[in-house]
């Protein structure tokens, strides 16, 4: 069974796979594949019976896809209208489930409203209960070994690059600016979401300062090496908004629909390329690939 919640906010189906539906990979086995919109729950209900009468009887593979999307991103920070504004903007005027199908029972006179009120009043007040003992549990708490890596450091802790071990891999303070500045800044035509403004509102403000963060410090490394000509190559689940929203190396429009901007394709005329791009969460297709690289 296929939750498809259409994964609103990382890997678009247009770069995740060649064919129409993530369940056709099923066709290999030549498996029914039931396709069922997640928003008609006595359908959903149809639909498990059949795959089950089918199971029971055949035992033979069955596969339901439940078609259907995820109102929010993968936390309460998470903003999924980043990297999906067009579709967020359909969800957030979308008839909450719950809602649609109570009205639905109460008009067909199965249930009453006062029914669903008093179920829904109990479902939340078992939530309410959870998140008061919440603060009450006591974590579990480990000290783990810390050590500096092997090569990288003298034993006396002197970084091995001071002492001309190993060569230095800095840049001046002018290639620093520059790349930061490339870095937080967009065309003037661009519509980017409220919330990349103050993203790049900091990242302005940090490099000023002369203070750096993680996708700063990422970034800089990245854009160094691509002004001195080396590809770069990015690929993962969410890497061109990053998992935690921190890195941003595509914006998207929020008002033209797949019209995006990567900062650091623009560091310099005669820059290597830069390849972002999300995949599919497979940690085996990455070793795989690895394993082609170090064979070839």
């Amino acid at each position: 069974m296929v939750v498809n919640n259409q994964i609103g906010f990382t890997t678009d189906p247009r770069v995740a796979r060649s064919s129409p539906y993530c369940t056709d990979v099923a066709k290999v086995v030549s498996a029914p594949i039931f396709h069922v919109n997640a928003d008609d729950p006595e359908a959903v209900l149809h639909v498990c019976r059949v795959a089950t009468e089918w199971r029971a009887t055949f035992g033979k593979d069955v596969v339901i896809d439940l078609v259907c999307y995820r109102r929010h991103g993968h936390n309460e920070m998470d903003e999924p209208s980043l990297t999906q504004p067009l579709m967020y903007k359909q969800i957030k005027k979308h008839e909450k489930l719950v809602e649609m199908y109570a009205r639905k029972l109460v008009e067909g006179n199965v249930v009453t409203q006062e029914d669903y009120e008093k179920e829904k009043n109990k479902y939340d007040q078992i939530c309410k209960d959870a998140y008061e003992r919440a603060p009450k549990i006591v974590p579990f708490h480990r000290d783990w070994l810390d050590s500096p890596w092997k090569g990288v450091f003298s034993d006396e802790g002197t970084p091995l690059e001071a002492t001309g071990a190993i060569p230095s891999t800095g840049i001046s303070r002018q290639r620093i600016s520059h790349i930061g500045n490339v870095y937080s800044s967009l065309p003037d035509d661009f519509e980017e979401h409220r919330g990349i403004k103050r993203v790049l509102a900091e990242r302005r403000k940090m490099l000023g300062e002369e203070e750096c963060d993680w996708a700063i410090g990422e970034a800089l490394a990245f854009g160094s090496l691509l002004e001195e000509g080396v590809h770069v190559r990015l690929s993962g689940q969410d890497v061109e908004r990053g998992t935690f929203s921190h890195r941003h190396h595509v914006i998207h429009d929020q008002k033209v629909d797949r019209r995006q901007y990567r900062p650091l394709e623009h560091i310099s005329p005669d820059q290597a390329r830069y390849t972002v791009c999300n995949s599919s969460l497979s940690e085996f297709a990455v070793l795989g690939l690895r394993a082609r690289v170090l064979h070839e």
